[in-house]
C-alpha cells in the first residue's frame, strides 16, 4: 500500500524513487503507531539486502509520522503488465524468470526476511534485462520482536499461501507458494485463483486446489507441487530451483538433468552509495508512473517536505507529474456528492427526524438525530488522498483489508456526538458476514455492547473502484438485530444503486 514518487538525489546527481507507505485510517491510533513502527523496521531490514534481483533501498525517512522509503529508480514494466501486453509466456522463459526471483527470495530468507507479497506486479522487468523483486514493504525480519498485528490482510488475494490466509505466521515456504502462483499467472495468462471478487478468491484459495494448468507443459507439475496446500508438502528452495532449472533447459522436470550446470544470474550488480552519502540524500519529488493518480494526490510541496524531516534535506525544485501507465478502466474518477446518494424519502425511513439534505463530513455524509443516525463514508487510502479515482486493484485491496480487519473480532472504540454519543465507548465487533446483491461485493458486521446486544450495524461494499462504508445506529432498537441489520443493508443498497446510476 502506498504511492511511488520520483525524486532527485542532489548530492549524487541521480534519480531515485520514494515510496510513501500508507497506514489505513480505520485503525485505532495505537495500532496505527504500531503499524508505522513495523513498516520502518521492515524497510530497514530490507535495506540490508544486496542482490541484483532485489530492488536496492537507499534510505528510510519519516514525514508526518508516516514512513517513506528511498529506492533505486527502475525503468521498464512489471510482469503483470508484460503478460497483459504479450500474452502468456513460454514455460522455459517463465522457468528462467522463476530461477532469478527464487534466488532473490533465497537471499532474503538467508537474512531472516520474508517478502510476503510476491505477485506479478512486484516482479519488475527492467529495460536493461534485469528481473527485480520489488516492494518489501510488508516483509518481516524473523529475529525481531513481534509487534502487535493490526488484523490487516498482508498480501494480495490469489497470491497468498493458504497458511497465511488461515492466520498462521507462515515462513519461506509461503513465499515459494506465492512465487509459484506468480509463475502460474505468467505461463497461463491468469492467476491460479481468479474468482469474481476478492472474497471468492480467498475462499477458493483456502478450500480448493489451483486450476490445472493447460499451457505450462513440464512446468505445470512443478507449480502444482510448489502450491501444495500444506508447507511441508512443498519442495524446499533448493529442490524448487533444481526443478525449475530442468524446465528452463527444456527437460522433463521428473527426469534427471542430462548436463547439470550452474545457473548464472543475469544483469549487472548495482553499485551502492556509502552510508554517509545515503544519509545525506537530498530529494525533489514528483509522481512516478506506477498507478493511475487519484484526483487529490500529495502536492509537490508535501512530497518535498518529506525530505526535510531529516536534517540537511532541502527541496530545490518544484515537482512535475509524470504521465501514469495504463491500468484497467475504473468507473469513478471524480468525487461524487455523498449527500445525494439517498433520497429524502429513504432518509426518513431510517432517521425520521434527520434533515433530508444531510451533513457533509469530508467526502462522506451523515443524517442524524438524537439517538439515531446513518452515515455514508467512502474509504480513503490516506488523509491527503481522495477515496475517488483509485485503480480497481487499489479498491479491491482496500476492500479486502477492511474485510480482514472486520473479521478479527477485535474491540473497537467509537463515538458519534451528532446522535448524542459524545464519550468514547469500546465495544466488541462481530465476525463479518458476506452480503449478496450490494455493489460488486459486500460484507457486514455489528458492534455489540457488554450485555451482548447489537448497538450498531455496518456494511462495507465495493462498486468498481470505490469502497463505501455504511454505519447505522438507532438506540431505540438496541438489541433488535434484525431491525438494525435491515436499516444498514437498505441504506447500502440505496447508496450502491445511486452510485450505479452515475454517468
Amino acid at each position: 500500500m502506498g504511492t511511488i514518487w520520483l525524486a532527485h538525489d542532489e548530492l549524487l546527481d541521480r534519480q531515485v524513487a520514494i515510496k510513501e507507505l500508507r497506514i489505513p485510517e480505520s485503525l485505532p491510533a495505537s495500532e496505527r503507531e504500531e503499524a508505522v513502527q513495523r513498516s520502518m523496521r521492515e524497510a530497514m531490514a530490507a535495506a540490508q539486502l544486496r542482490h541484483p534481483n532485489i530492488i536496492t533501498i537507499h534510505d528510510v525517512l519519516v514525514h508526518n509520522g508516516m514512513p517513506w522509503i528511498v529506492m533505486e529508480l527502475l525503468t521498464g514494466r512489471d510482469l503483470k503488465d508484460a503478460v497483459a501486453a504479450e500474452g502468456p509466456w513460454a514455460p522455459q522463459r517463465v522457468a528462467m524468470l522463476g530461477l532469478q526471483v527464487l534466488d532473490a527470495l533465497s537471499t532474503a530468507h538467508a537474512h531472516g526476511i520474508q517478502h510476503r507479497d510476491v505477485k506479478p506486479a512486484n516482479v519488475f522487468l527492467t529495460d536493461d534485462g534485469r528481473v527485480v523483486l520489488t516492494d518489501f514493504g510488508i516483509a518481516r525480519l524473523e529475529d525481531q520482536a513481534t509487534i502487535t498485528e493490526s488484523g490487516l490482510l498482508l498480501g494480495s488475494p490469489g497470491y497468498i499461501a493458504p497458511e497465511r490466509l488461515r492466520g498462521e505466521r507462515g515462513g519461506p515456504a509461503s513465499d515459494l507458494w506465492s512465487l509459484a502462483a506468480t509463475l502460474y499467472s505468467a505461463v497461463e495468462g491468469m492467476a491460479p485463483y481468479a474468482g469474481t471478487s476478492p472474497m471468492a478468491v480467498l475462499r477458493d484459495a483456502l478450500t480448493l486446489p489451483p486450476r490445472a494448468p493447460t499451457r505450462a507443459g513440464s512446468l505445470g507439475p512443478v507449480l502444482i507441487h510448489m502450491m501444495a496446500r500444506e508447507p511441508h508438502q512443498r519442495p524446499d528452495a533448493r529442490t524448487a530451483a533444481h526443478l525449475l532449472q530442468r524446465v528452463a533447459q527444456g527437460q522433463d522436470a521428473t527426469a534427471p538433468l542430462t548436463a547439470p550446470r550452474r545457473w548464472r544470474r543475469h544483469g549487472p550488480i548495482l553499485a551502492v552509495a556509502g552510508a554517509a552519502a545515503v544519509a545525506a540524500v537530498v530529494v525533489t519529488v514528483a509522481l512516478l508512473p506506477t498507478s493511475a493518480p487519484a484526483p487529490t494526490r500529495p502536492t509537490s510541496d508535501a512530497g518535498a517536505q518529506a525530505a526535510t524531516s531529516v536534517p540537511g534535506r532541502t527541496p530545490t525544485a518544484p515537482a512535475t507529474p509524470i504521465a501514469a501507465t495504463s491500468e484497467p478502466v475504473a468507473r469513478f474518477t471524480v468525487p461524487v456528492n455523498p449527500c445525494a446518494l439517498m433520497t429524502p424519502t429513504q432518509v426518513r425511513l431510517l432517521v425520521p427526524k434527520a434533515a433530508a439534505e444531510g451533513r457533509r463530513d469530508g467526502e462522506g455524509c451523515d443524517w442524524t438525530a438524537r439517538g439515531n443516525g446513518v452515515g455514508v463514508s467512502p474509504l480513503k487510502p490516506g488523509k491527503a488522498d481522495s477515496a475517488w479515482g483509485r485503480s480497481l486493484d487499489e479498491a479491491s485491496e482496500a476492500f479486502v483489508n477492511r474485510l480482514n480487519s472486520a473479521a478479527s473480532g477485535s474491540r473497537i472504540p467509537w463515538k458519534w456526538p451528532d446522535i448524542g454519543l459524545e464519550k468514547m465507548i469500546t465495544q466488541g465487533r462481530s465476525p463479518s458476514q458476506e452480503v449478496d446483491g450490494i455493489g460488486d461485493e459486500a460484507f457486514s458486521y455489528v458492534y455489540v455492547n457488554p450485555k451482548g446486544q447489537v448497538e450498531r450495524h455496518d456494511v462495507v461494499f465495493r462498486l468498481s473502484n470505490v469502497v463505501i462504508e455504511i454505519k447505522y445506529v438507532d438506540l431505540s432498537k438496541v438489541g433488535d438485530d434484525e431491525a438494525l441489520r435491515k436499516g444498514a443493508r437498505d441504506a447500502a443498497r440505496w447508496v450502491a444503486a445511486a452510485l450505479g446510476s452515475q454517468e
